[in-house]
């Protein structure tokens, strides 16, 4: 076993472009001894306007999945090789119309025989390996479609560094970072009100004195979360202060706090959970939408003391 096998997975991506370039080398050989000025490249472009006739750049990027730029430089070669013409669209002049010339239509007629030689060749290599090769490349490039290798990795990292952040209860020592996290949110979507520097500057009297809890989410001793849970009557728990760090979001670490949310609630006897919300905040409400809160008009004992808030929301829970 050399390296590159040695590797396994992690070299997927390599392994398939030195499969690839071995194919094309040996194809490019081919088209030398036949004295062909031809390059193994070429080929889908070739074949994809030889049977349109006419094609549009934006086309051919469009039908061969490949970059704007990326098909303007075979284009070019081959229009260089005099295979090709390019003319502007008589009804779009932003269009460049691409068709094969006499010459590349003469060159599409001498490489016929060739072509089939190469794929006679092809679906023997295929016999002898694997014969659904194309059928599992085709699934590998509609798992790619569904979510690209880049997304996967990211969440593969995400995920990784999620298990090391901590979800624990308020420490005074955090303090400071638990107030500043908040006014920086509040600044950043909204305003700081009174009723906000007076909450934070003792939340340990305003909130968990009173009948509430808060809990920080810790990365490497840093505060990158928070919420605040305070029961308004037997039946409901409010949730505020409930943030997360903008480097830190696309984690699902709001998930996590609202699961952890949701379980107090259900250890305190409560059935739903009530939280105030502005118009202004998208991305948040579309967040409490996904995970089934509700709007409601009003409810018993909770009052807004910011004087700012829009919208009233609710979780029922089941038990």
């Amino acid at each position: 076993m050399d390296f590159i096998e040695e590797l396994g997975m992690q070299a997927l991506g390599t392994r398939i472009k030195n499969l690839s370039e071995l194919l094309m080398r040996d194809v490019s050989r081919i088209y030398k001894d036949q004295n062909v000025d031809f390059e193994p490249r070429w080929f889908t472009m070739f074949q994809l306007i030889l049977r349109k006739t006419k094609i549009s750049v934006t086309e051919i990027a469009r039908e061969l999945k490949q970059t704007h730029p990326a098909v303007v430089q075979v284009v070019n070669s081959l229009e260089k090789k005099k295979l090709i013409t390019t003319r502007k669209s008589k009804t779009d002049q932003r269009k460049r119309l691409v068709s094969l010339t006499k010459k590349g239509k003469k060159l599409a007629e001498d490489l016929s025989l060739v072509w089939e030689a190469i794929h006679q060749a092809a679906k023997e290599i295929l016999a002898e390996s694997e014969p659904d090769l194309l059928g599992n490349i085709a699934k590998v490039e509609k798992a790619l479609k569904q979510k690209s290798t880049y997304q996967r990795i990211k969440e593969k990292l995400m995920n990784s560094a999620t298990e090391e952040i901590e979800l624990i209860a308020f420490d005074e020592k955090h303090l400071n970072d638990f107030r500043q996290l908040n006014e920086d949110w509040l600044k950043s979507y909204l305003e700081i009100t009174d009723h906000d520097r007076h909450i934070l500057s003792d939340p340990v009297k305003e909130i968990i004195n009173k009948n509430g809890k808060i809990y920080l989410l810790i990365s490497e001793g840093k505060v990158i979360g928070t919420y605040a849970l305070q029961r308004i009557s037997d039946q409901a728990c409010e949730l505020s202060k409930f943030t997360v760090m903008k480097e830190f979001r696309g984690r699902k670490l709001g998930e996590r706090m609202l699961g952890h949310a949701i379980e107090e609630t259900r250890k305190l006897g409560c059935n739903s959970i009530v939280l105030y919300t502005h118009h202004k905040l998208k991305e948040a409400t579309q967040f409490y939408n996904k995970m089934g809160f509700k709007v409601i008009q009003e409810y018993p004992h909770l009052i807004d003391k910011t004087g700012r808030c829009s919208q009233m929301l609710q979780l029922i829970i089941n038990q």
